[in-house]
């Protein structure tokens, strides 16, 4: 299962997930709520165990023993919670251009501020600085179109649900490091929201996998798809090992 991350969909993942699919893994990719065609989570609500628990609502249907979930930024952040709450049935656990820290005080206020000013001006408010963030430094014309696109399609209470969210999310290091099954960490060093310096680390070799992509931003499914692809398609086979 790939988690997409703020304030995208699951069409972030149509780059890779064919590969993937063809490696020999079902591919799954929801939309988290209030984003593509999900409906919304009220913001007095929006917790990061509450999208933990409508993922785990969308897996049931599917009624799989065991499943790998990877998250791109928040989506990572959902993962970890995910975790906690169908600990037996999670097998592999991996963060995207993610954390498994909390937010300082001083992100957990630019939440908040974002916040307020998405509810004055809608998502627009976000461009252009967030989509350059996004596609990183080498990244074409098209990518930062794509993620202008998916920025201002997103619907603000989405949006803000999901920052409510990011703002009161634990520290879950521990969820990650205690976890005994195949790990994966795939990080740019030239992400410009979440440094390399805040990936998650492996102290342990195989069956996990880390790949730090250089010169790649926040969107390695777009900047790198080949290697984040790659990176993947090991991480599951470990599972199938």
């Amino acid at each position: 299962m790939l988690i997409h991350g703020w304030p995208l969909n699951r069409s972030i993942w149509s780059g890779i997930s064919a590969r993937i699919a063809a490696a020999g893994s079902r591919v799954l990719a929801p939309d988290l709520p209030g984003f593509g065609d999900s409906p919304s989570i009220e913001i007095g609500r929006a917790t990061v165990e509450a999208y933990a628990d409508e993922v785990a609502r969308f897996i049931g249907p599917f009624k799989a023993r065991r499943v790998a979930v990877a998250g791109h930024s928040f989506g990572g952040y959902v993962a970890l919670a995910l975790v906690e709450r169908l600990r037996d049935q999670v097998a592999g656990l991996g963060l995207i251009a993610s954390r498994t820290t909390a937010d300082s005080e001083t992100a957990r206020q630019g939440r908040h501020d974002t916040i307020e000013r998405v509810r004055q001006g809608g998502t627009k408010v976000l461009l252009p600085v967030l989509a350059e963030k996004l596609v990183g430094p080498r990244a074409g014309a098209t990518w930062r179109r794509q993620a202008e696109l998916l920025i201002e399609r997103a619907r603000p209470e989405g949006v803000s649900a999901a920052l409510a969210a990011m703002a009161t999310r634990p520290d879950r290091t521990a969820v990650f490091d205690s976890f005994t099954g195949p790990r994966l960490v795939i990080h740019g060093t030239a992400d410009a929201l979440i440094p390399v310096s805040e990936a998650a680390r492996i102290a342990r070799g195989p069956p996990d996998v880390r790949a730090i992509l250089e010169g790649v931003g926040h969107m390695p499914m777009w900047d790198a798809s080949e290697a984040t692809a790659e990176a993947i398609i090991a991480w599951t086979q470990a599972l199938r090992a």
